[in-house]
């Protein structure tokens, strides 16, 4: 299946766009903030996805329709969300900080072969091929759709993650995360030496 004409990839381009060559201060300021978004999206392995299977025939929408549980007790929440939530549920200054903070002691750029891929079509690639062998474990991983249930706290019978998926997950979404900044830097930086003054 091909990404529909407009998609990440082409407004990561058009918001660069509009930073290097742009003159209204207001449409530069929503550019910025929508390329902050974007370039943690595509890292973002269940952004670059979907799983299309008998169960999903539409597609799971980057595992929004697939439900699963951390554990036997715990509610059941779309796969999509867990992967977000691995990455910050926090919307506080402070932790946010020093998050980041955490993992640039723990990812130096120099550690980071990954940064020698610089365009965005690239990033995603790598999020897809997380996706495929990690996320959706080569399609084995058993997760329930949601079908027509509006949330998947709704599917009692949501399956339960492997044993150590979580913590796979974790350590994939903090490198992505760091991933993500450091390229987002180097973006701004390459943006600034060509915008308009």
């Amino acid at each position: 299946m091909q990404p529909p004409e407009e998609n990440i990839l082409t407004a990561i381009a058009e918001n660069t766009r509009i930073l290097e060559t742009g003159s209204d201060p207001a449409r530069r300021g929503v550019a910025l903030t929508w390329l902050f978004h974007l370039v943690g999206d595509v890292h973002q392995p269940l952004h670059a996805v979907q799983l299309f299977t008998r169960e999903y025939p539409n597609g799971d929408r980057g595992g929004g329709d697939s439900c699963v549980r951390v554990a036997s007790d715990r509610a059941p929440l779309s796969l999509h969300r867990l992967w977000d939530r691995l990455l910050t549920s926090s919307n506080n200054t402070r932790t946010l900080r020093n998050m980041a903070s955490e993992l640039q002691s723990r990812f130096s750029q120099g550690s980071l072969l990954e940064l020698a891929v610089t365009g965005p079509a690239a990033w995603s690639k790598e999020s897809f091929e997380i996706a495929v062998k990690i996320a959706y474990q080569n399609g084995a991983l058993p997760g329930t759709p949601k079908g027509q249930r509006k949330d998947c706290r709704e599917v009692t019978d949501a399956a339960v993650l492997p044993n150590g998926y979580v913590a796979i997950a974790r350590k994939i979404a903090d490198r992505r995360m760091i991933l993500a900044g450091y390229r987002l830097a180097d973006r701004l930086r390459q943006i600034s030496a060509k915008s308009v003054p």
